[in-house]
Order: structure tokens, then sequence, then C-alpha cells
């Protein structure tokens, strides 16, 4: 456990590492709004899609599809039990109405990509049930990806009219059709449609560079984009009068603890009733999706909508600090339980 505890630990303070660089840079006026703006729009234009389409493409295959399948599927039950479980938070603490959506909203969206892409690569070259498998990485962030699939959508299709309160009617097409969205579709069509996996994927295939090249690109992603969320962390408004401080722990409870614990007892039923693949990366990124703090975009959605944005940065901030602990802790007893299922 003591082994576990510290490949989990290691792992994620490699990713704290990484942030406070971020949050150094923006405190000494390195990285300004501006440029976080730019960079952050770099990496959902072309360095994201680059990753997605470069790993989906050589990952995916008609054999995958069906297991893969049952990723989306958890990605919105996941959403839904968080709703539940903010819903409950809310009933409990009783905050001021004016932020009872915020709380369960950044209960029920969790950081899906830009904490468990880092995160599941670290695991998967230092843990020893993964360390030699060469491609557990890459399969990670194949299954990482097509999570996304689903739980993107979902983010903007109703996290954002539900903190905004507003109908679905008034959502715009870009909300589902996402650069991230089409550019995994864009590689699994490429793994899975013969043609064009022979022309871009197989040994020898006249276009293999393009995925080369484009894995080269997306091999920057992880490290931009948390420079920049440590970047807006830093960059948080002073004003907290706004949401009680009991609220904090509220959130942080639903979010860090009750879905985690969630997570262990979902895919430990998938695991009993034989619907979960043997693939144990696919059953750590299960598993680690549960645990991630709130989506960071949830403030990008306040800062549109113009209401609750001090609320939603600082329940972002003491959401990220605590899940440096949880994360580690749940990290390690994910590791352990792995050989279990």
């Amino acid at each position: 456990m003591f082994t576990v505890l510290s490949v989990s630990f290691t792992a994620v303070l490699r990713i704290v590492l990484i942030c406070l660089a971020g949050t150094w840079l923006a405190r000494r006026g390195v990285l300004d709004r501006a440029f976080c703006r730019a960079l952050s729009r770099l990496i959902l234009h072309l360095m994201l899609p680059c990753l997605l389409i470069s790993k989906l493409s050589v990952s995916a295959s008609g054999a995958n599809l069906a297991r893969w399948a049952l990723l989306p599927v958890s990605a919105l039950l996941y959403v839904a039990v968080g709703f539940a479980v903010g819903s409950l938070i809310v009933w409990a603490i009783r905050p001021p109405a004016t932020v009872r959506r915020l709380i369960t909203a950044a209960t029920a969206f969790g950081n899906s990509g830009y904490i468990p892409y880092p995160l599941v690569t670290a695991l998967a070259a230092t843990a020893p049930l993964l360390a030699s498998d060469a491609g557990a990485g890459d399969r990670g962030v194949a299954y990482i990806s097509v999570y996304l699939l689903c739980m993107s959508p979902c983010l903007w299709g109703l996290g954002y009219p539900y903190l905004a309160q507003q109908p679905l009617s008034a959502l715009r097409r870009e909300h589902f059709l996402s650069p991230p969205i089409v550019s995994a579709l864009i590689g699994l069509a490429i793994g899975l449609l013969p043609p064009l996996h022979a022309l871009f994927v197989a040994t020898g295939a006249p276009l293999r560079v393009v995925i080369d090249a484009a894995g080269v690109v997306g091999d920057g992603v992880i490290p931009c984009a948390l420079i920049v969320l440590g970047a807006n962390l830093a960059d948080t408004p002073a004003k907290t009068a706004e949401l009680p401080l009991r609220t904090y722990f509220g959130v942080a409870c639903g979010r860090l603890l009750i879905m985690p614990v969630f997570g262990c007892l979902y895919v430990m039923t998938l695991s009993r009733l034989g619907l979960l693949p043997p693939d144990p990366m696919f059953a750590l990124v299960l598993l680690l999706e549960s645990a991630v703090p709130a989506a960071t975009n949830l403030m990008v959605m306040c800062q549109v909508h113009e209401r609750s944005e001090s609320a939603m940065a600082w329940v972002l901030v003491v959401n990220n600090l605590l899940a440096i602990v949880t994360l580690s802790l749940f990290g390690a007893f994910f590791l352990w339980l792995l050989p279990q299922l």
C-alpha cells in the first residue's frame, strides 16, 4: 500500500508542480489573461485535436468499439449521479439561492480531460501493474477521449444552460460540435474504416507522416493545459462573501469523496457482472474520472453569464487544492483495487 500511495502521490505531485509553474508565471506577470486565452484557443483548436486524432486513429478498431461503448454510457451516468449528489449537498448545507445551481454543477461535472490525461500517463509509466505495458498510456488517452465524446456535450448541453437558467433551445451548434469532439470522431473514423486506416495508420502507410506530425503537436497538450490551469487559478477575484465557508467543503465532499466512492462501487459492479473489459487501464480511467475536481470550464460559463464568477473561482481553487490529497489517496486505492477486479 505504501508503494501504490507513493506512485499515486508522485503522479499527482507532477501535475501540481506544473500547475504551480503556471500560477507563478501569472503572479509575476509573465502570463497575462490575453496570452492564456490565446494559448487556450491554440490547445482547443489545434493541439488537443492533434492528440485525439493521433491516439484514437492508432488505438481504435472494430473489436474495441463494443467495449468502448461503456465509456460514454459511464460519463452520462456520472453526470446524473453528480446532479443527484449536488442536489443532496444543497439540501444539506442550505446555501444562498444565488449559488445553488453553481454547487450542483460543480458536483456534477468533473475536470474530465486536463486532469485525467497527465494522471493516466504518469501512472502508466510508474505503477507496477502498468509500467511493463508499453501501450498502456496511449490506451488510457484513447479511453479518456472516448469518454469525453459524451461528457463534453453533457457539460455544454446541460451545464451551460443550467447555470444560465436558459432553455436548451438557446444553445449553439458549437457547444455540441466542438473541435475536440469532431477530432475524436475523425480519429475513430481513421481507426475503424479500412481505407483510411491503410492510408494513415498501417505500416508503410503513404500518409503516416500526418499522424506522426499530429502526435508531435499533441504531446504539448498536457504541459500547456496544466500551465494555463495554474494561471487561471491564480487569477481569482478576492471577493468571497458570495459563498459561505461550509459550501466549499460541501462541494468538496460531493465531488471529491462521494463521487469516487460511487465510482469504486460502479466499477466493482461492472467487474462482478462481467461487463468490464480485461484491460486494467480501462477500469483505471473509469475510477479516475469519478475522482477528479470540478471542471474549470464552469468558470468560463460563469464569466459568459456574468453571474457567480467570484464564487465559482473560489470553488475551483478550494476543490483543486483539496484534490491534491484526495486524488493521491483514492489513486493509491484504485491502484490497489485494480488487481482485485
